[in-house]
């Protein structure tokens, strides 16, 4: 059986017209795409790759098609066979297809490199050539972003493995690193690789601070190309969400530099388009650590009502995801609360922007309204419903009518973003007597025939739902039990009309 192709693989050498290559290649396609798993498997073992990676690193072949087809059998090949099983039968072909001039070929061995470093039995083979681990480092900086990813992920992998971190910031595989440093753009790709292997772990982290790579990224925080600077943040902001890396970045004063740059932002009036970044990047912290942020930088908190007190649109929407953050914790919403008024006329103008804003806006508004207003069955009590009722009420002088409004909007993405404010109301007692006692409401809620879009489908079967599980009394029995017909009947259910037409019925 494997003659055949081995056969059609040499012929694929000696033609010189490009179609016939491509009919042939089609040929054996579609020949081996037919074969049950068990010959495919043994044709994939038996056959001789040679001729296909001379096809490869052939000047002969520079016909984009041809070379795409190779690469798209060879893939189908590689995934049958084990992960490092080419790399050990063909070591010095496939490490040259690493630097080959077509983009599909790189791809194709990363690809398979890859899944060598996700087989933790299998990873040791690449920690042993530094040969190869350098040539997969230069990818990074490859022009072909897929490939550039795919060889990022590689090295990821690599640093996740106590072995390979040992192995990545040393010697020759180091000073590669610190080549591909020079260039801004494939410098923010090797930022992101050393901090994703920072993540995984205490020893990651120190080895990462060690290698000096994470002090040269916290050094771009100081250029004068804004640019610059935002990308830095981007990518500081993973290392600032877990425990061990936002201690780092406090010990290293970065959090003391960001706050200075808020709240120096009038001197330089480039600094604004920083705004973004830093709200992002203090929305993530407070997401995992409110108390932290709002006890030791107060400043990002008084600069996060600012922004949004000042409805300027470039920045207004990091500065609601950020709220959004802040509040999403009952630890945060308490922290907010014991600031006063801030809330209540931060609300206010949420309210304005998810009325008369653009519709972007109004949506990101509505999204972040949800987390400020949403509390967990589990972690309900009358402390937490008072103060997300205060909130709630704070909105404008008919918060529900406002929100009833959206919610009818001919559009899917701002009337599912509305039901999603329902739905989370929905689950707190003053919102179930709210809705309860909302003129129509509950008819507007069970009418099936007025959603045509599947996510406000979905998102109204979520409101009624929580409501099947109202506290008692706030709903009558009968609206009870619509409510749970409804659930039962699941979100996409169509009421078929019984009636029978009667010929002749005048």
């Amino acid at each position: 059986m494997t003659d055949w192709y081995q056969a059609k693989i040499l012929r694929l050498c000696e033609l010189n017209n490009v179609e016939d290559k491509k009919d042939l290649l089609t040929d054996i396609k579609l020949k081996f795409g037919a074969l049950n798993n068990r010959d495919a498997e043994q044709v994939a073992r038996s056959l001789d790759y040679g001729p296909f990676y001379s096809q490869l690193t052939s000047n002969d072949t520079n016909d984009r098609e041809v070379v795409e087809q190779i690469c798209d059998i060879l893939a189908i090949l590689f995934s049958i066979l084990e992960p490092g099983e080419i790399y050990q039968k063909y070591l010095v072909q496939v490490s040259a297809l690493i630097t080959n001039p077509h983009a599909c070929v790189r791809l194709l061995v990363l690809r398979e490199f890859l899944r060598t470093a996700l087989h933790p039995e299998k990873i040791f083979q690449l920690l042993a050539d530094t040969t190869l681990l350098i040539s997969i480092i230069n990818r990074i900086g490859d022009d072909d972003l897929n490939v550039a990813e795919c060889a990022m992920s590689i090295v990821k992998k690599i640093g996740e493995n106590p072995n390979g971190l040992c192995i990545l910031y040393k010697g020759e595989l180091l000073r590669t690193f610190a080549r591909l440093l020079q260039n801004d753009t494939i410098s923010f790709r090797i930022y992101e690789v050393i901090v994703d292997i920072a993540k995984t772990s205490h020893e990651a982290l120190e080895v990462s601070a060690q290698s000096g790579f994470l002090n040269s990224l916290i050094n771009v925080l100081e250029n004068e190309d804004i640019l610059l600077q935002l990308n830095a943040l981007e990518i500081l902001t993973q290392l600032a969400v877990f425990e061990e890396g936002l201690s780092y970045l406090e010990q290293q004063d970065v959090l003391n530099k960001l706050v200075q740059k808020i709240a120096h932002v009038d001197d330089n009036p480039l600094s604004n388009l920083l705004i973004p970044g830093l709200m992002k990047f203090f929305g993530n912290v407070a997401r995992h650590w409110p108390n932290e942020l709002f006890s030791r930088y107060p400043v990002i908190i008084s600069a996060l009502f600012d922004v949004i007190d000042s409805g300027d649109q470039n920045i207004l929407g990091p500065a609601l995801d950020t709220l959004g953050f802040v509040s999403a914790s009952i630890e945060g919403k308490y922290a907010l609360q014991a600031l006063g008024d801030a809330m209540p006329s931060a609300l206010k103008k949420v309210a304005e922007i998810v009325q008369k804003m653009p519709t972007a806006l109004r949506i990101r508004g509505l999204n972040n309204l949800a987390l400020i207003l949403e509390v967990k069955r589990v972690e309900q009590d009358n402390r937490i419903l008072s103060l997300t009722k205060l909130w709630f009420d704070s909105l404008c002088d008919d918060p529900l009518g406002m929100i009833v409004e959206i919610c009818r909007q001919p559009f899917v993405d701002i009337r599912q973003a509305g039901l999603e404010v329902l739905a989370v109301i929905s689950s707190q007692v003053w919102g179930q007597e709210y809705i309860s006692t909302y003129p129509g409401l509950v008819e507007f809620l069970l009418d099936r025939n007025i959603e045509s879009f599947k996510e406000c489908k979905n998102a109204k079967y979520e409101v009624v739902k929580r409501l099947s599980q109202a506290e008692r009394d706030i709903f009558d029995a009968d609206t009870i039990q619509k409510f749970k017909r409804f659930v039962h009947e699941g979100p996409y259910f169509v009421e078929v009309n019984t009636e029978v037409a009667i010929e002749g019925a005048s």
